[in-house]
């Protein structure tokens, strides 16, 4: 019987990968470079040694179910990877199953490492106990994982979930995904930054701001954590940008309240750092831009298994999507 997965991690910097009981236990955890500046070839051959590491740690690799892998980007059908990774240089056009199933004889899965979260946080996290959920990264752009009923939602060549491209502001902020304002340019750690700075000599307050003379003298000292650690003391100036924020993205979530009706929304990510601020702010700008009926019926939350969710994530997908799939 298949007892076990193995689940990889797929970061930038660093790879993770865990063994998992089908109940979720999990063990090993292992970390190791990436080498993301040596090519796509480079980054599977570490993926492969991972995997290896981790099978050697086990009695019998014949209780493997097999490999659930989250990555940055998409991933065809037959496990190509189509793009989207562009931290990876060369990952494009990888073929992530053959080539495990040809150097270990096991089935992979992969999909994108956001989707991997969502299914973490549904199982083992901030979504464990209801059915439907949508799960946000708010780090240096904004990814999207969506779970319908307990199951992970991928759409076709795994590409649902692009909530950072929703767009809020007709004409706004040009993306770099060729359109113009999508939540990603004004939520994200990214846009967070830009639109302090582009505010900066705008706004005017009787009240004086420590936030607004630095964005003004050193923009270049401007980040995400320095305007909410402000916003949270309350600087007028940070809890301005927080309400422009938050205003933005809970137009991209009340669009997801009025199309999927989801029982819980989970934010995470690392601008998530700042805490409730964004919850509380959000929460009171979301019914502007959905049915109240809806909202009623979800609540927003933060995700609770921080760094880890995405290879907690990646060794549930194995067990979610294998069974007697072959993907020779």
């Amino acid at each position: 019987m298949n007892t076990f997965s193995i689940g990889i991690d797929l970061g930038g910097t660093n790879l993770k990968g865990i063994v998992m009981e089908r109940d979720g236990t999990s063990r090993h955890l292992t970390r190791v470079p990436t080498e993301a500046d040596k090519g796509g070839k480079k980054v599977l051959e570490n993926i492969l040694a991972l995997i290896g590491l981790l099978l050697e740690k086990e009695i019998s690799r014949d209780s493997c179910i097999g490999v659930g892998l989250g990555t940055p980007g998409f991933v065809d059908g037959d496990g190509t990877v189509l793009g989207g990774a562009e931290n990876l240089p060369g990952w494009k056009s990888t073929s992530i199953y053959s080539s495990v199933f040809a150097t270990y004889g096991l089935k992979a899965s992969a999909t994108n490492d956001v989707t991997v979260t969502a299914l973490a946080e549904s199982q083992f996290g901030a979504g464990k106990g209801v059915g439907n959920m949508v799960c946000l990264a708010l780090g240096t752009g904004i990814g999207g994982g969506i779970v319908i009923n307990n199951q992970v939602y991928k759409g076709t060549h795994g590409m649902a979930g692009e909530i950072g491209h929703i767009i809020v502001e007709p004409d706004g902020i040009p993306c770099t995904c060729g359109h113009k304002g999508c939540v990603e340019q004004y939520a994200s750690a990214t846009g967070i930054v830009n639109i302090t700075r582009k505010l900066a000599p705008v706004y005017e307050s009787d009240a004086p701001s420590t936030l607004k003379r630095i964005a003004l003298e050193s923009p270049e000292l401007i980040t995400a954590k320095i305007v909410y650690d402000h916003a949270k003391d309350n600087d007028p100036f940070g809890i301005y940008i927080n309400d422009v924020v938050c205003e933005k993205l809970a137009r991209a979530l009340g669009t997801v309240i009025n199309t999927l009706s989801p029982d819980r929304i989970i934010l995470g990510g690392g601008v998530m750092k700042a805490g409730r601020i964004i919850i509380d702010t959000v929460s009171r700008h979301v019914p502007d831009f959905c049915w109240r009926q809806l909202w009623e019926r979800c609540d927003i939350v933060a995700a609770e298994l921080g760094e880890n969710a995405g290879v907690l994530g990646a060794a549930s997908l194995a067990f979610a999507d294998l069974g007697d799939k072959s993907h020779e």
